[in-house]
């Protein structure tokens, strides 16, 4: 399944140090292998250290804060040492195919330096937070909307979708993950005869909504659209 995550069970801390006396007495020379192991430097690519950083991030700050300007535990140094000037030609091409560089600095060690993605030209979609913001807001509204099938497609069914996602999108403004001082600064929920549906829509059990978000500034708003297909009665 595309969707399935594995959890696995692991050692505990206490069953892991008790393995490493049994393979330390049984081994003579196992204390010096691992010594040597830890010592060597291995070339690895920063996909699955990215992966980490990410991970870390949502479950610290939330997926619409910018996974940059954080270190990489464990990272000796990246293996290309990257400028300043380069680092701008990096980031902000003309072509807006934009480049994320792993950096090193005093006192601070590997930093992921930059959040953009290679749509970088785009007002909309330059900025890595904000696009798997829209992601993770499209994903839980389809899967909120489900809950709605078997509802009648009337005004009573409109007014709970507004009123669910309302709440939703007031605890990611709440959390910071959307731009304005006020909630009608920093989202707006649509869905309702004359408004996202017709007549027809209504006849043929299509559910639609329509939110507006501040992902980038208050005043500039990235609309999504949604259609749901209620059930048949």
């Amino acid at each position: 399944e595309a969707n399935c995550v594995a959890r696995l069970g692991t050692l505990t801390p206490a069953e892991a140090a008790d393995c490493m006396r049994t393979l330390s007495n049984a081994l003579p020379g196992f204390a010096q292998l691992r010594t040597t192991i830890a010592a060597a430097r291995s070339i690895q690519p920063p996909s699955g250290a990215m992966a980490g950083v990410w991970a870390r991030n949502d479950q610290v700050s939330g997926v619409w804060n910018a996974p940059a300007n954080t270190g990489i535990v464990m990272l000796t140094a990246p293996t290309l040492p990257i400028t300043d000037a380069q680092q701008d030609g990096l980031n902000v091409p003309p072509d807006g195919l934009a480049v994320n560089a792993i950096r090193t600095f005093i006192g601070r060690g590997a930093t992921v330096w930059g959040a953009r993605t290679l749509d970088g030209n785009s007002s909309d979609w330059r900025y890595i937070p904000v696009r798997r913001t829209v992601i993770y807001v499209e994903q839980s509204v389809r899967q909120a909307l489900q809950s709605m099938v078997f509802q009648p497609n009337d005004a009573r069914t409109w007014s709970m979708v507004s009123a669910m996602l309302g709440n939703f999108l007031h605890g990611m403004w709440a959390g910071g993950g959307l731009f304005g001082s006020k909630p009608s600064e920093a989202y707006a929920v649509q869905c309702g005869m004359g408004v996202t549906m017709t007549g027809e829509d209504v006849l043929n059990g299509v559910l639609r909504v329509q939110l507006l978000l501040a992902m980038t500034r208050p005043a500039e708003f990235i609309v999504l659209s949604f259609e749901q297909q209620m059930a048949s009665a």
